[in-house]
């Protein structure tokens, strides 16, 4: 027999241990902080849009406008129209505005623009032009405006439609912009395709240390958009010659050297803009940019001499004349879808005889030391 021996009863309660959600208090802040920018971002979205207003119909007409006629033929105004400088917060490592009116003005530039991102240069000296840079996003999906008279918000850091871009073009043109389509080969940030569905812009850089194609004009040109061409530098820093004689501190150095920024040959003062003779203050070169009264160059390599730009008139039977102090390796007119009409080869003057069946013609000029593109002489009613 087994003897039970009563002892003490244990009252012993289950207890079930639940996690708890302060633990996981880093993890719901950064669910709701993503929740909030997602809804953020749609409602966006859809409600900053403007849907495309432009004809996909072919430029026609018997006038033909020829945005050089009242150029003089003479040299002409160097004009760089987009550099990054210190002046932002996060990018202080940058060049200063005077070092780069100064390094510009050596080589032969009469003004620059200043446009550096999400900001238009405050600084006091009123020689220079006005610019900025919009679009955070990954994707290099930037848009420059030049001269406009102040900046705004970038209200799409994730995600832009087509109707959103337009909005924002919209807007810039009412601060005073004229809008530029920057490095669209730079991530293949602008397709062709996209370029032709945008409104807003009036040009698109062909000439870029991110991708040259003069092409991408043509499917502009071609769809009906009378937009320009641009060059630019897309300064950001100098080549090492240059930035070895700045007085930078020891900081400046330091962060240029950890960014990769030294020591690089760089590819600045090989793209730009000419206007016409005396054309190089703000106001000036706005309303050149806006008739499209310069042309676009792109030095072949450093320290060589300038291309000289011609001087193009189109008499009353409607031929195209370009006529030049220097003679070219050749002189192409170029149409519709990027066909070559026409090439002249060794020559200081051309002249093209402009079919009806031409909506527009541009002249591209192959020089020596640098390639030169001028706008579209186009047909209108």
């Amino acid at each position: 027999m087994l003897l039970h021996i009563p002892g003490p009863v244990l009252d012993i309660e289950a207890k079930v241990t639940r996690p708890s959600l302060w633990k996981y208090r880093y993890t719901l802040f950064a669910m709701a902080m993503i929740g909030i920018l997602v809804f953020y971002q749609l409602a966006v979205v859809l409600l900053l849009r403007k849907s495309s207003e432009h004809s996909d119909s072919p430029f026609s007409g018997s006038k033909i406008i020829n945005p050089y006629s009242h150029w003089n033929g003479n040299k002409g105004e160097k004009i760089s129209l987009h550099t990054h400088s210190d002046e932002v917060w996060f990018t202080p490592e940058r060049h200063t505005i005077h070092e780069i009116k100064t390094e510009y003005a050596k080589e032969g530039f009469s003004n620059i623009a200043v446009t550096d991102y999400g900001q238009v240069s405050n600084a006091e000296d009123p020689s220079y032009i006005r610019g900025m840079e919009w679009g955070q996003n990954v994707k290099k999906r930037h848009i420059l405006a030049i001269g406009i008279q102040k900046a705004f918000y970038d209200y799409f850091p994730i995600y832009a439609s087509r109707e959103n871009l337009n909005w924002v073009m919209d807007r810039m043109k009412k601060l005073g912009g004229y809008v530029i389509l920057p490095h669209p080969k730079l991530f293949d940030s602008y397709s062709k395709e996209e370029m032709s569905a945008l409104d807003g812009f009036q040009a698109v850089e062909v000439y870029s240390p991110f991708g040259d194609d003069a092409k991408i004009l043509d499917t502009l040109l071609s769809s009906g958009k009378n937009v320009h061409c641009m060059a630019s530098d897309d300064l950001h820093y100098f080549p090492e010659s240059v930035i070895q004689k700045f007085d930078q501190p020891f900081w400046k150095n330091w962060i240029q050297t950890l960014g990769g920024q030294r020591g690089r040959k760089g590819e600045s003062f090989l793209r730009y803009i000419v206007t016409n003779d005396g054309v190089k203050d703000q106001t000036s070169v706005i309303q050149a940019l806006q008739t499209g009264s310069f042309y676009c160059v792109k030095k072949f390599f450093q320290g060589a001499l300038d291309p000289m730009v011609p001087q193009i008139q189109v008499n009353d039977k409607n031929q195209i004349q370009v006529t030049s102090k220097e003679r070219y390796l050749e002189i192409r007119f170029i149409g519709q879808k990027g066909d070559i009409l026409q090439v002249s080869p060794d020559t200081s003057s051309a002249t093209y005889q402009m079919m009806e069946s031409d909506p527009y013609v541009r002249v591209e000029l192959i020089a020596l030391t640098g390639s030169i593109l001028s706008n579209a002489m186009f047909r209108t009613n």
